[in-house]
C-alpha cells in the first residue's frame, strides 16, 4: 500500500514537472509575436532565427517552443538559399523567390518581393491586353494574378501598416483586372466577377473597397438575375456611403442602380422600380452629364413613365 502510494507521488511529481506553466505559455506566446515582427524584412532575419531559437530554449515545453523550433529550421534554410547569389534574368530569379517562399510559407519579406514582381507584371500585361486586344495576353494576365492569389491566399493577415498595404494593393490590382475583364474587348463578366469578389476579400481601406464594390456592382448587374440585381444595388449603394467616392465611380455607381432597377422593373412590372431607376440615373447625368448612356436611358424611362398612371 505504501509503496502504491509512494509511486503515484512519484508520478504526479512527474506529470507537475513536465506539465508547462500557463504563464510560461502566454510569455512563449508574446516571444512568438515579437519575432514575427522581425520576419518583416530580409535583414532581420538573423534576429528572427535567433529569437526563434531563444524561445525554444527557454520554453522548452510549451506548445509555442515546438512552433519556434519548426520555423527556426524553416528560416535558416531561407537563410542559406538567400545567401546564395540571386540570378541574373528576372525569370530566374522569380522561380527562386518562389522556391524561398516553399520553404517558409507565410515569410513576409519574401512574400513583398515575389509579390511586387506580379504586381508589375499584372498590371504590365493588363494595360497591354486592353491596348493589343489580344486574348493570350490577357489570359498572362489572368495567370499572373492568379500566383499573386495563391501567394497571399495563405498568409495570416495582421492588423499592422504594413499588412494593410498589402491588402489594398491586391484588392486594387483586382479590380484593375475585373475592368480589364469587363472592357468590350473581352466582355468576360463572369470571370471579371470572380476576380474582384476575391480582391473584396482582400481590401482593406474604405476608398479601395468603395471602387472595388462599384466594378462589383456592374459585373452583378451583368448576371441579369433578380437576385443578382438586387445585390448590384446593394453593392453600388455601399460605395457610395463613402464620402469621397471619386466623380467618375459615383457616376457609375448610380448608373448601374438604374440599370438594375431597369431591369427589375421589366420583370416586376411595379413603378416603384420604374421610378427608383429614374432617380438613380438623374443622379448620374447630374454627377456626369457626359454619360450618354444614362442619359439615353433616363430619357426613355422619362417618357414611358409619363404614359403611365400615376
Amino acid at each position: 500500500m505504501k509503496l502504491r502510494f509512494l509511486c503515484c507521488v512519484i508520478l504526479c511529481g512527474w506529470m507537475t514537472a513536465c506539465s508547462s506553466d500557463p504563464s510560461h505559455e502566454q510569455e512563449a506566446e508574446r516571444m512568438l509575436l515579437s519575432a514575427r515582427d522581425l520576419e518583416e524584412d530580409i535583414e532581420t532575419l538573423t534576429g528572427a532565427i535567433d529569437r526563434y531559437a531563444e524561445i525554444s530554449a527557454k520554453f522548452p515545453k510549451t506548445e509555442s517552443a515546438g512552433r519556434a523550433e519548426k520555423r527556426q529550421s524553416q528560416l535558416v534554410k531561407v537563410q542559406e538559399m538567400l545567401s546564395a547569389q540571386l540570378p541574373p534574368d528576372q525569370d530566374s530569379l522569380v522561380a527562386h523567390y518562389e522556391r524561398v517562399a516553399t520553404s517558409a510559407p507565410g515569410y513576409f519579406a519574401i512574400l513583398k518581393k515575389l509579390g511586387t514582381i506580379y504586381y508589375n507584371q499584372t498590371d504590365l500585361l493588363r494595360l497591354s491586353a486592353i491596348k493589343t486586344r489580344l486574348v493570350p495576353m490577357k489570359d498572362r494576365t489572368i495567370e499572373i494574378w492568379g500566383k499573386q492569389d495563391a501567394l497571399w491566399s495563405q498568409y495570416e493577415f495582421r492588423p499592422i501598416q504594413s499588412n494593410r498595404l498589402w491588402q489594398d494593393n491586391l484588392c486594387r490590382q483586382a479590380v484593375g483586372v475585373a475592368e480589364m475583364l469587363v472592357n468590350q474587348v473581352f466582355s468576360d463578366f463572369d470571370l471579371a466577377n470572380v476576380v474582384v469578389t476575391r480582391g473584396l476579400h482582400y481590401g482593406n481601406s474604405e476608398d479601395v473597397l468603395a471602387k472595388g464594390k462599384v466594378v462589383a456592382a456592374f459585373c452583378a448587374f451583368r448576371k441579369g438575375k433578380t437576385e443578382s440585381l438586387k445585390e448590384g444595388i446593394n453593392l453600388a449603394q455601399e460605395a457610395l456611403a463613402y464620402e469621397f467616392l471619386s466623380t467618375e465611380d459615383r457616376a457609375r455607381a448610380y448608373h448601374v442602380i438604374g440599370l438594375c432597377y431597369t431591369y427589375l422593373h421589366q420583370d416586376s412590372r411595379e413603378l416603384a422600380d420604374l421610378d427608383a431607376a429614374i432617380k438613380a440615373l438623374n443622379e448620374c447625368v447630374n454627377v456626369d452629364s457626359e454619360m450618354s448612356e444614362a442619359r439615353d436611358l433616363l430619357k426613355t424611362l422619362r417618357q414611358m413613365r409619363d404614359r403611365m398612371p400615376s
